[in-house]
This record gives C-alpha cells, structure tokens and sequence, in this order.
C-alpha cells in the first residue's frame, strides 16, 4: 500500500537532489509499510518496523515499550480502532527530514475511514526514526490522536 504525498514534503537539509529524493521515497515507502500492516492487523510486521525499545512521551508523562510489549499493545489498538467503526486507515505524509545521518523526523496525517466510507478521527503523528539495518521508529508523539479519541469522547 502506498501512503500519499504531499507535494510540498520537506527534504533534508543537505545533500544532492538525487539523495533527496532517495530520502523522501525510503520514508514514503517506510510509512506505506507501516500504513499497511495496520490496515492487515499484522501486529508482527508493524511491531518489526520499531527499534527494539519505543519511546513515547505524553502530556501526562513519558514511558517506554519493549518490542514484545508494543505488539501486544497492538492486538489492543487494532481492537480500539474497530469499537469505533474504523474499517480503513489512511495515511498521507506531511513532512520529513534528515536531522543527523540515519536519524530523520517525519510527520503523518492519518484519517480513520469507517465502513460507509465516512471519516471516524483524524490527527497528525510525528516519528523520529531511526537507521540501523533499515529505518525503524524510536519515538512517536501521539498528542494529536489521543485529542482526536478525547474529542469524540472517549479515551485510547
């Protein structure tokens, strides 16, 4: 599954054109990867796309998750994500760049579709990635989806 992209993405910072775009269609592809997973309920293959350990600060607080952990906490959001009518998640990508070698920040729209094709939430998330063997999230921010489920009235 492709996400979408916008036309206006940001690109790293230095380098030729050529590794900008290389860039920007690795992380295309990254997110398309993980849209995907999602949207197969492949708690494996989206907990893959993670470094060994997840950080995810909170305006209540900061916590960390184990591989194995955020797999299971998968099981639990796909199950959230289907008590709230979402059939169909879509992604697009609003942004990214390369901070340092191998360590780059990308910002997501995500919209959750509902059966009849009606959108149930929407937010923005940002990543930091990381490069090892391949790009793998270290960090995400998830203010705006926790916003977006406090909206309608209910709690992830």
């Amino acid at each position: 599954m492709a996400i979408d992209r916008r036309d206006d993405v940001a690109a790293p910072c230095h380098g030729r054109y050529e590794d900008v775009m290389s860039f920007e269609n690795e992380i295309a592809d990254f997110f398309g990867r993980y849209v995907d997973a999602f949207a197969r309920e492949d708690a494996d293959a989206l907990s893959e796309l993670w470094d060994g350990v997840g950080l995810f600060p909170t305006p209540t607080g900061n916590f960390a998750m184990e591989r194995s952990a955020f797999r299971n906490h998968c099981g639990t959001l796909f199950s959230f994500y289907r008590s709230q009518g979402v059939v169909r998640p879509e992604g697009a990508l609003l942004s990214a760049g390369e901070l340092f070698p191998g360590v780059a920040q990308a910002r997501i729209a995500y919209r959750m579709m509902g059966a009849d094709g009606t959108l149930v939430a929407e937010w923005e998330h940002v990543y930091i990635l990381r490069r090892t063997d391949r790009w793998r999230v270290s960090l995400t921010i998830a203010d705006g989806e926790m916003a977006a489920w406090t909206a309608k009235g209910v709690q992830l």
